[in-house]
């Protein structure tokens, strides 16, 4: 259990933790493979393999995550698309009644994030997500995902923070994984980050704490 009168930051991933995943899954295993086939006169699991074999060769890169990047390969405007379904962004269960909770504490709250800050700024025209946290690192700024070991020690160049007084909270065990390098100390993973799919697993449940709610992590 976490003893919040120990803790002065908590940091959160947003896709996946404060926000459903769906939206971004939906984009793009269905949204653009479908329009890609509808422009280039593909059918639709044509376009789906095609697509999803350049992304993964890029997967747990900075590019992985860039938006321009995907434009620019694919010949596409991506932002633009993502507009087309945004009415599919939104919170997950508990996550504004627990980033309330924290505005009302002496705590620090902040959303670390991969997410491009081009996609960063829809989501925030659909629910104003940074409005409810003190600050916000997008990756792309520090050049590093998350994934990356050097991300954390640079990450605390900018955002100094006391790690055995932090709570981060990512649905990528990866990241975990590399903020576990950087020793912080309370490591939570949510189990549900797709409110459209079974809860995902942990491959090691002994390092960091499954939660299948964040009204669990609520102090009050």
């Amino acid at each position: 259990m976490i003893d919040w009168q120990n803790i002065d930051t908590v940091l959160f991933d947003m896709d996946g933790t404060l926000l459903d995943l769906h939206y971004d899954n939906y984009f793009w295993l269905q949204h653009l493979p479908q329009r890609y086939a509808q422009l280039h006169g593909i059918t639709q699991n044509e376009a789906y393999t095609l697509l999803m074999g350049k992304i993964m060769a890029q997967h747990g890169r900075l590019n992985f995550y860039c938006i321009d990047y995907w434009s620019d390969q694919l010949d596409v405007d991506i932002a633009a698309m993502k507009i087309e379904v945004q009415n599919r962004i939104c919170f997950l269960p508990h996550a504004l009644q627990l980033l309330t909770t924290l505005k009302r504490l002496p705590i620090k709250t902040m959303i670390v994030t991969n997410a491009h800050r081009k996609t960063l700024a829809i989501k925030d025209t659909v629910v104003n997500v940074s409005a409810h946290v003190d600050s916000v690192c997008a990756s792309h700024d520090l050049g590093l995902p998350k994934e990356d070991p050097g991300f954390w020690p640079e990450f605390a160049k900018h955002y100094p923070f006391d790690p055995d007084k932090t709570v981060f909270i990512d649905d990528n065990e990866a990241v975990l994984a590399s903020a576990a390098q950087f020793n912080i100390k309370h490591l939570i993973m949510p189990l549900n980050p797709d409110s459209q799919k079974p809860s995902q697993n942990i491959k090691d449940p002994d390092r960091y704490r499954g939660i299948e709610s964040l009204d669990e992590l609520n102090p009050l």
